[in-house]
């Protein structure tokens, strides 16, 4: 959920089901937050941002599995703040990652830079990511959360995480945090230069419809 809507550790916390309840029970994906005027001020406001299919897949398990309660009130991630650190450096030891590495702010990272290869228009991608300084500030009706919604469908490829391919524990007889990170890299190049190409070919297409109207109006 913070790698796919860029969310700061803080308001996933504070995710109720009311907050996505109205495009997860209608089957649309991305899912809007859509959350209370008080979360959208402030110097690290929210974003107008989504849920992509990874996360909208794991909030359904979670209600079959009555982990979450289907109730306005019940909150997305029923575990404390701390049982949740607890977890995150735990996984990040057993994978040999850096110590320092701060988990959630590189997950808030990761969503910007997706957004940045992506090629999104700068005024959106300030709103999606909760940087509203500089940009035009209103309040956001359906119509422009639909909009926001085609632009964050254009970002996801760029997104995209895998969740059925377990990570083995680092053993003592391979440096597994450097296999580790090569393979990421490797396979993160792969996801951007497969995003970039399809949205390269959107926009050819696009070019081809354009020039196609033109011809005829010309004729």
């Amino acid at each position: 959920m913070a790698a796919e809507s860029g969310l700061r550790s803080h308001v996933l916390m504070e995710l109720r089901y009311r907050h996505v309840i109205e495009d997860l029970e209608s089957g649309t994906v991305p899912v809007a937050v859509r959350l209370e005027p008080r979360f959208y001020t402030g110097k690290k406001a929210a974003g107008y941002t989504f849920l992509g299919h990874g996360s909208a897949q794991l909030v359904r398990e979670a209600l079959n599995q009555k982990i979450v309660e289907e109730k306005p009130d019940a909150r997305l991630i029923p575990r404390s703040y701390y049982s949740v650190r607890t977890a995150l450096y735990q996984a990040k030891t057993m994978i040999g990652l850096d110590p320092n590495i701060q988990p959630c702010h590189g997950f808030r990272k990761y969503f910007e830079n997706a957004l940045d290869d992506a090629n999104i228009d700068h005024e959106n991608k300030m709103v999606i990511e909760g940087h509203f300084a500089g940009t035009r500030t209103k309040h956001y009706s359906d119509r422009d959360v639909e909009e926001l919604r085609d632009v964050y469908r254009r970002a996801y490829p760029f997104m995209k995480l895998s969740l059925d391919e377990p990570i083995q524990p680092m053993t003592n007889n391979e440096n597994y945090s450097n296999r580790f990170a090569a393979l990421e890299a490797r396979l993160d190049r792969q996801r951007v230069l497969e995003a970039k190409l399809t949205v390269l070919g959107d926009e050819l297409d696009q070019m081809k419809q354009f020039r196609k109207r033109l011809e005829q109006r010309g004729g």
